[in-house]
């Protein structure tokens, strides 16, 4: 009994159990955007696919890789500024809503170049979703909880979303009539998991720290969403100092520029983007979409090419991927992001050593313990991912910057994640077919040069606020600057009518109290 509700607790926290429930429903957003990666993967081994695209290694790799050619260009432009003007709920309704377009264009009868335009818009809306998802998320989570919530909402949805895609196109594979059903079902069933989101999206408060930068003049309405957030009262002392900070953060960053000018013309902010580009990179630079959009292409190859195998190993580890990620939920804030990473990069080095041992080793695939054995490396790169350096770059990304550049930084950081996925997914068919077994001591080298550079070059955000995340970086943390400024003024310009049960609680933490003052 103890042993559930300490589980429980950990998922529903008693203090921030409403928060928690609201952004665990987000989980639907990032399975739609796992879906569609996921059922990718079974679609490029059906038959009737191959033969209606005539598809060969080349087109094998464009069809894989192209919608992160357009989710770069969402990262780039798109998806934080539609983020900051509509707000972090309306950008991701409107992502979904292009990401079906795209969807729908896919299925219908076309040709390759048609079906690539149709993965194009797909991507855009993937991007444009990844962003507002990685906003909303972090900003509307407890300080100390907010890795395990980026991290879950992001990695177990996207893995939910290719459970379900995984065993969808198994459980289609043996429909062949009407010719090419298969392939056009399993796509489609994505749409439904989009349109329940934007549904239930009308019900989720708007993102408090957005409000309070874009309408400054009330910051009323923000509070008012914080305390719907943290299903507390105006007069709690947490909420209260927590709206203390956004407030004080705020004012001293008037002074800086915002957007696309205050990221690249600050060399502060320009230092913090490289450190969430390198961080995003982390994600995507061992290789881990490349093994898993060819996935079971790669279990076919290894000699599993027997009926369904393939698809039944790829439903099995998606399963066991999907239970895994939980296990970044209890240790992310806990043991850090860097420990983690630094762990989970160390077993797959090891497990891609021993990898790309067996198949250089048994290049015909002639010895079936061996053939289990690579199953189970793997096995252990792709669960080691779901709780590592999966779950962790995102939730990084989306905490390092101050909320005047956040939607445009964390778009543009994104983009390390798109160049190393794309440096990676678009050639490996060819290069794996040229190669052959020894393609993957290429991972094996990657996997070991993000561990070393992890040991030394990243930076611990753990139980940092977003607004105290300055201090980590050698620069001024604002919070504290603001305090020294009110303590010389002793008033902190918070307008009576907008805060007038904003109170001094913050004196209780030795903090210099608010002073609200008059329109």
């Amino acid at each position: 009994m103890c042993t559930i509700m300490g589980f429980t607790e950990r998922f529903l926290p008693k203090q921030d159990r409403y928060a928690a429930l609201l952004l665990y429903g987000m989980v639907l957003a990032t399975c739609f955007n796992g879906y569609d990666a996921g059922i990718m993967t079974v679609i490029l081994a059906d038959k009737q696919f191959i033969s209606y695209y005539h598809i060969d290694p080349n087109r094998t790799g464009i069809i894989a890789s192209i919608p992160w050619a357009s989710t770069g260009l969402a990262q780039l432009f798109v998806g934080g500024t539609l983020a900051d003007k509509l707000g972090r709920l309306w950008a991701l309704r409107i992502a979904i809503l292009v990401t079906i377009i795209g969807v729908v264009i896919q299925i219908v009868p076309n040709t390759f170049g048609i079906l690539i335009f149709g993965r194009m818009i797909t991507g855009l809306g993937f991007g444009c979703t990844y962003i507002a998802t990685g906003l909303y998320v972090s900003e509307c989570a407890p300080t100390n909880l907010r890795g395990s919530f980026v991290g879950t909402v992001t990695q177990f949805g996207y893995q939910l979303g290719t459970l379900i895609a995984f065993w969808t196109g198994y459980g289609m594979s043996s429909y062949t009539s009407p010719n090419n059903i298969a392939w056009r079902v399993s796509n489609f069933v994505q749409i439904p998991i989009g349109l329940l989101f934007i549904a239930i999206s009308f019900w989720y408060p708007e993102s408090p720290r957005w409000l309070l930068e874009k309408y400054p003049e009330d910051p009323n309405h923000a509070l008012d969403m914080l305390c719907k957030i943290r299903a507390k009262t105006r007069d709690d002392e947490n909420v209260q100092l927590e709206m203390h900070e956004l407030v004080a953060s705020r004012q001293f960053r008037m002074r800086y520029a915002t957007g696309y000018m205050g990221l690249l013309t600050d060399k502060a902010m320009r230092k913090r983007l490289l450190y969430g580009t390198y961080a995003m990179a982390l994600q995507q630079f061992g290789g881990i979409a490349a093994v898993t959009m060819y996935a079971t292409l790669i279990y076919q190859s290894l000699g599993w090419n027997n009926g369904s195998q393939a698809l039944a190993i790829n439903g099995i580890q998606a399963a066991l991927q999907l239970v895994v990620v939980l296990v970044n939920t209890f240790s992310v804030d806990r043991f850090g992001r860097k420990p983690l990473l630094i762990t989970g990069f160390a077993i797959q080095s090891l497990a891609l050593l021993v990898l790309s041992s067996l198949t250089t080793s048994y290049p015909t695939n002639d010895n079936k313990a061996a053939a289990v054995a690579e199953v189970a490396m793997f096995f252990i790169v792709g669960l080691t991912y779901c709780w590592s350096n999966g779950p962790i770059p995102p939730a990084i990304a989306s905490e390092v910057f101050p909320q005047h550049v956040r939607d445009k930084a964390f778009g543009l950081s994104c983009l390390g994640q798109t160049v190393c996925l794309l440096a990676l997914t678009q050639p490996w068919p060819t290069f794996n077919a040229q190669v052959g077994g020894k393609s993957y001591w290429l991972l094996f080298s990657l996997n070991v040069t993000a561990l070393i550079s992890v040991i030394f070059i990243l930076p611990e955000t753990k139980g940092i606020s977003l607004e105290r995340m300055d201090k980590i970086f050698g620069d001024v943390d604002v919070v504290a600057a603001t305090e020294e400024i009110t303590n010389k003024t002793q008033t902190l310009q918070i307008p009576e009518a907008a805060l007038t049960d904003v109170k001094s609680s913050a004196s209780h933490v030795e903090k210099t109290p608010l002073k609200v003052v008059s329109d």
